[in-house]
């Protein structure tokens, strides 16, 4: 990806100053759904990305990072080579905003429960601690 590109991210200065601190950064997705997608997840008001507008790395989650490509040799073993240059899987979205409201960053894909089955599921997992103990 573009050596230094400037994050589009509100309140995020990746790349903005001419240090030695580059982020990685990702161009938009051509496809128009998840281009939309990104753009909703951003919450930048009236934003249309440019074709060069680009998101650095520090705004997906590491499940969507692909840093290394995996290889299934002949004899079925794997050759995991680290990649020079990252990418982003296919179903990745931005969604960790540090400089934004809270609830604008979430985790991906781990369904939420409602806070009474969290509370739950805490005391459950406190009484198996408990038991293990």
């Amino acid at each position: 990806m573009g050596k230094g590109r400037k994050c589009c991210v509100p309140g995020c200065n990746s790349n903005y100053n001419n240090t030695d601190n580059y982020v990685s950064s990702f161009t938009f997705p051509k496809d128009a759904t998840r281009k939309n997608q990104w753009v909703k997840s951003i919450n930048r008001a009236n934003f249309i990305p440019s074709p060069t507008a680009v998101v650095c790395i520090k705004h997906f989650s590491s499940q969507f990072i692909i840093k290394e490509d995996r290889i299934v040799r002949d004899d079925g073993s794997e050759l995991v080579v680290p990649r020079k240059i990252w990418k982003l899987t296919n179903d990745a979205y931005p969604s960790i905003f540090p400089n934004q409201p809270s609830y604008l960053s979430h985790e991906p894909s781990t369904s939420r429960k409602s806070p009474s089955e969290r509370i739950t599921a805490l005391k459950l997992r406190d009484e198996q601690n408990f038991a293990e103990w």
